[in-house]
């Protein structure tokens, strides 16, 4: 793991804006992990630099050095006076990991999660922050507006209902609608040891989410689109197979709790592994029998799956 380059600025708590009704602007960590980041990354940081709320630090990760991150991040702190820190993972760590590095670091009151391609509008952290201390929440969750690789908005949003504390774990089982991009949350949280899952590299923040609500931290649900969400062919979540492949294993924890319904749970996981059989049998076989494996440990008799059972087994023994 690499040092920490760019701006060596050092805050803490008790540095703070005071606004001109005697009101103290919390600091705010802003948590960024990068990796083949440089095409979106100098529009990301851009959004930091326009938020109204200009008490802030910028913490960014290179997961894996692969491209000019870290000559942007570097030519980024020499236009601002906020402290932005960077660190470097020679090898990829994978997105928890990194997180976990940056949330350790972190000295702000406030932490804001953004990932390296995705927008906030100018009033984003003002706004949260506004709403968080009036509420005394622990949590801001916002929807988002998704926008291409090119920045155009794809007329698509993703909107959290509000429903009743208890039942936002089954409801992102059902629905991943919370995104890191669009959660701003109070270093209480983290305090005693909540981090992301390593074991997941991807669904790590819908299992984060679910611990956060089983400590009892209330969120502050804004039924409105708050940023904008990149979708690309780059993105984690564009591999058809691999998304409900991972996703599944985060679905196989919570087999048992009653934090989830046991009947969703059950039910997503053999759909999700049904679909990775159903398109990975012909020229996948082995990768089509792992996920079958799994789902008839949840569900020996879920039926639709057999039929891809035995199409994988044939196209196994023709090889």
């Amino acid at each position: 793991m690499g040092g920490i380059l760019g701006n060596l600025s050092t805050v803490s708590n008790d540095v703070l804006q005071v606004f001109g009704d005697g009101m103290t602007a919390p600091l705010v960590s802003i948590v960024i992990p990068a990796y083949r980041a440089a095409r979106y990354l100098g529009e990301t940081i851009a959004s930091v630099r326009a938020q109204t709320h200009t008490q802030w630090e910028l913490l960014i990760c290179e997961d894996g050095v692969v491209d000019d991150t870290a000559d942007q991040v570097r030519a980024f702190a020499a236009t601002t006076p906020n402290p932005v820190r960077l660190w470097q993972n020679r090898i990829n760590q994978g997105v928890s990991r990194t997180r976990n590095l940056l949330i350790d670091a972190a000295v702000g009151t406030y932490l804001a999660f953004l990932d390296a391609d995705d927008l906030w509008p100018p009033a984003y952290l003002a706004s949260a922050l506004e709403r968080l201390e009036r509420s005394r929440a622990d949590w801001q969750i916002v929807g988002v507006e998704f926008i291409d690789g090119d920045g155009g908005l794809l007329g698509r949003r993703e909107i959290p209902p509000v429903i009743p504390f208890e039942t936002i774990p089954t409801a992102l089982l059902r629905h991943s609608y919370i995104l890191p991009s669009a959660v701003v949350a109070h270093r209480r949280i983290f305090d005693h040891g909540l981090r992301f899952d390593s074991r997941f590299p991807i669904g790590e923040d819908v299992d984060l989410w679910i611990a956060i609500i089983r400590a009892g931290f209330r969120p502050l649900v804004v039924p409105e689109a708050g940023c904008k969400y990149r979708k690309h062919p780059e993105g984690a979540t564009a591999d058809v197979i691999r998304l409900p492949e991972e996703f599944s294993r985060v679905f196989e924890r919570y087999l048992g709790d009653p934090i989830v319904d046991q009947r969703l749970c059950r039910g997503s996981i053999c759909s999700m592994l049904t679909s990775v059989a159903r398109m990975t049998w012909r020229r996948q076989p082995q990768r089509a029998l792992a996920a079958l494996g799994r789902l008839f440990q949840v569900s020996p008799w879920h039926l639709p799956a057999w039929p891809w059972f035995i199409l994988a087994k044939a196209s196994q023994a023709r090889r």
